[in-house]
């Protein structure tokens, strides 16, 4: 009676086993099949929010950071993770400062992951004047008509002087000296700086994965 219970309560065990399985995989399949598949496509807008805050002076290149998709469509509330991929630093009389950011993933609310590469279109409201270059690259604003301005201003002064008290001479080096005072006055602000905030929006453009 033994032999016979156990001939035929181990391949009844198996099977069930089996069985459930091959349900469970069933049930889970076409989960992973989704994750796995998710992509963002490509010319897909995002207005995203950042997380951290990101400057030119305190940040450093392959520094990570993450925003948050604040749109009102399907991909509302998606983190988007990227990394700071260039720094170049203006000079100190003329030129911009500029960063350029790459994007990595977007993972969705409730766990899907889409690799994914885009560029920054614009920026909302950035309070010290950056914006977005042709390339995508965040400049800082420029300096190059307040050295021309300066410069136009000190060589003025500088030939009005010395017209005062040289003559024509006189107003000629005057121009000379006044033009090197408003270099110098432009040269000791320093190197343009990019500041993002948290909190700073733009907008970007799914270019590819």
């Amino acid at each position: 009676m033994n032999r016979h219970f156990k001939r035929f309560s181990v391949p009844s065990f198996a099977t069930a086993s089996g069985f459930l399985l091959a349900v469970v995989m069933m049930v889970t399949a076409p989960l992973l099949a989704t994750t796995a598949n998710f992509a963002v496509p490509d010319d897909t807008a995002l207005r995203i929010r950042l997380d951290d805050t990101l400057t030119s002076t305190d940040s450093q290149v392959g520094d990570p950071f993450s925003a948050t998709v604040v749109d009102q469509g399907e991909y509302r509330n998606a983190r988007v993770y990227g990394h700071i991929a260039q720094i170049d630093i203006s000079g100190r009389v003329k030129g911009h400062t500029s960063m350029v950011l790459r994007f990595d993933r977007l993972v969705m609310s409730d766990g899907r992951r889409a690799p994914i590469h885009a560029e920054v279109v614009e920026l909302y409201h950035a309070p010290s004047g950056e914006k977005v270059d042709v390339e995508g690259a965040i400049e800082s604003g420029g300096r190059g008509r307040k050295t021309i301005e300066h410069t136009a201003i000190g060589a003025g002064a500088g030939a009005l002087l010395g017209g005062i008290f040289g003559g024509g001479k006189g107003a000629g080096i005057g121009s000379i000296i006044g033009g090197v005072g408003g270099l110098g006055t432009t040269a000791f602000h320093g190197h343009q700086k990019i500041t993002l905030s948290s909190g700073q929006e733009m907008l970007v453009r799914v270019t590819g994965h």
